[in-house]
Formats: C-alpha cells, sequence, structure tokens
C-alpha cells in the first residue's frame, strides 16, 4: 500500500485555494458607479435623436449628472481605494513611459493601462458640461438653446469617443495580460494571492445609489408625457421657421 509522501501533500491541498485566491480590490459603491454611469451615458445616446423618448433622454441626462456628482463626493471622502487621486496616479506615469518609448523601451501593456485610466479621467472631466449644456438647451436660457445644443452634442460625441477608446483598451490590455480586467468592475475581485485593498465592501451604500437611481429614473418617467414633449419640441421648431420665413 503506497502513501503520499508528507512533503507533497501539503503542495497539493493549498494548490486549489491558491488557484482560487482573489483579493477585493474595488467595493460596491464604485462597481454601482460604474455601470449606472455606464447604462445612463448608453440610454441618453440611444434616445437623442428620437422625440418619442425625449423625456427618458434628459431624464437619464440627470441621472448621469447626478452619478457623477457622488462620485466626485465619495472620490474625496470615501476609502483610499476610491479616491481621485488614485485614479489620477495612475496616469502620472505617462512622461515616464514616453521617456522610455524614447529610449526604445516601448511597454505595451503600460500604455493600455495608462490609455484605460486617461480615457476615464477624461470621461468624467467631459461629462460635466455634458451635462451642463444639455441642461440649457432644454430651458429658456438668453435665447441660446441651439447653440447649447451644438455644445451639448460635442461634448456627447467626446464622451463616446472616450468610452469606446476606453473599451477598446480594455480588450487589448485583456488579451496581452491573458484574463479578462471587466471581471473585477463586476466582482469586485482581482485574482491573486494577498490581503484585500478593500477593507469594507460597503453594499448598503452601493444599495441605496441604485435605489435612489431606479427612484428618480422611474418618477420621472412616470411623470414624463413623451406626446406633450414632442409638441413643446416641435412648436420650438416650428417657430423657428417661421422666423425664418
Amino acid at each position: 500500500m503506497t502513501s503520499t509522501p508528507p512533503s507533497l501533500a501539503p503542495a497539493a491541498a493549498g494548490q486549489a485555494p491558491a488557484a482560487r485566491a482573489a483579493r477585493l480590490t474595488i467595493d460596491a459603491p464604485v462597481r454601482a458607479f460604474h455601470w449606472l454611469f455606464a447604462l445612463s451615458f448608453a440610454g441618453a445616446w440611444l434616445t437623442a435623436e428620437s422625440e418619442r423618448w425625449r423625456g427618458l433622454h434628459v431624464t437619464l441626462g440627470y441621472a448621469f449628472g447626478g452619478l457623477l456628482l457622488f462620485r466626485l463626493v465619495y472620490g474625496l471622502v470615501g476609502p483610499r481605494q476610491a479616491r481621485l487621486g488614485l485614479l489620477w496616479h495612475r496616469v502620472s506615469g505617462l512622461g515616464d513611459w514616453l521617456r522610455g518609448a524614447r529610449a526604445g523601451r516601448v511597454d505595451l501593456p503600460r500604455a493600455a493601462t495608462l490609455g484605460m485610466g486617461a480615457a476615464m479621467l477624461l470621461l468624467m472631466v467631459v461629462a460635466a458640461p455634458l451635462v451642463l449644456s444639455g441642461y440649457a438647451g432644454e430651458v429658456d436660457w438668453l435665447g441660446m438653446e441651439d447653440a447649447m445644443e451644438e455644445v451639448h452634442e460635442f461634448f456627447a460625441n467626446s464622451a463616446l469617443a472616450l468610452v469606446l477608446a476606453h473599451l477598446a483598451l480594455i480588450v487589448l490590455l485583456s488579451v496581452l495580460r491573458r484574463r479578462n480586467l471587466a471581471a473585477p468592475m463586476l466582482t469586485g475581485r482581482t485574482p491573486g494571492p494577498g490581503p484585500d485593498l478593500v477593507k469594507a465592501n460597503r453594499g448598503g451604500l452601493a444599495l441605496l445609489v441604485l435605489v435612489a437611481y431606479l427612484g428618480f429614473v422611474g418618477w420621472q418617467t412616470v411623470q414624463a408625457d413623451p406626446a406633450g414633449a414632442s409638441t413643446r419640441h416641435g412648436e420650438h421648431r416650428g417657430g423657428d421657421h417661421d422666423d425664418d420665413d
């Protein structure tokens, strides 16, 4: 009868946990913000040219702005892993990368990482004027509605370009590193041994953000009158044509 050598038993027993080891690196509020932010932008983009869904477009725009405000506050007073300074730190290595590239050391994975961080940082910068110009285009603000619509469209196109760049870089970096880099934004966990970087998941705060978001969008959707909004917008456009005549 053979038996497993004692020296091999611990290694065999420890292989499975090591393979499943993962660290909590992204807390629930940040993950909730990320997906609701993406959902709001996608929904607003898809309804931008529709008179029927104009009310939903405006509602999602306001929700987009509210989420941005939450993220800014959470990035200032929240835990260290959620701080906005960490996002800035991720892109601050661009100068070092450029110096290395000029010296012939082209680090493609690091370039993709820097690009991902830069795209996300710029998206948050663009989000504020995107929301403000959209609001200005919906109200009688010194007769600047048409001009604000042009500004709003510019920032919307800029935001879309940044979103697409962010997604493309995630795919590229996932291929280069041979692991799904989008998964941690779903699970909050990054594969690999070591202690959790996030000490508290704060699921209650994430649930509060989700309930507030759904409550606001649902309430605004119920209150909205798509036919009336379409009529009012049509009257505005009709007025423009009458002036031209």
